[in-house]
């Protein structure tokens, strides 16, 4: 929470500097120049535009792929399709939802080798599941 706050203040902070330096006559290159003059202030405010809106995007996916490439395929947390700091209440109801959704009885009108598959999924998100809780 306060994390947020932190982030919150420093862009708001960031966004009125930049709207007081667009607005101010003080400029790396003077504004009655004319259209030279507005140059910095259009490279700045596409830098604030990157900084607080792509630069968090990008970050959050390189952070999402450094998470799958480093865990093992026989991970608790990969087989659950929870993050690794999740809480006892969230990776509970992942494993409900899970083995509601590939529990053996749900596919008892299909195939036998759909049966199977169904009960080695199960298997695997009860060991899994077993795993997390000690």
């Amino acid at each position: 929470m306060i994390k947020q706050i932190k982030v919150t203040a420093r862009f708001v902070a960031l966004i009125i500097l930049a709207v007081l330096y667009f607005l101010l006559p003080y400029d790396l290159l003077p504004d009655g120049l004319g259209r030279i003059g507005r140059i910095d202030d259009i490279a700045l405010f596409l830098v604030v535009i990157f900084w607080f809106f792509i630069k968090p995007l990008t970050d959050e996916i390189l952070a999402k792929k450094q998470t799958v490439k480093t865990r093992q395929p026989g991970d608790p947390y990969l087989i659950l399709g929870v993050q690794a700091d999740a809480s006892p209440a969230e990776i509970k109801k992942a494993y409900y939802e899970l083995v509601k959704q590939y529990h053996p009885d749900r596919v008892s009108t299909l195939g036998p080798e759909l049966q199977n598959l169904a009960r080695e999924k199960t298997a695997q998100i009860n060991q899994a599941y077993e795993k997390l809780q000690k």
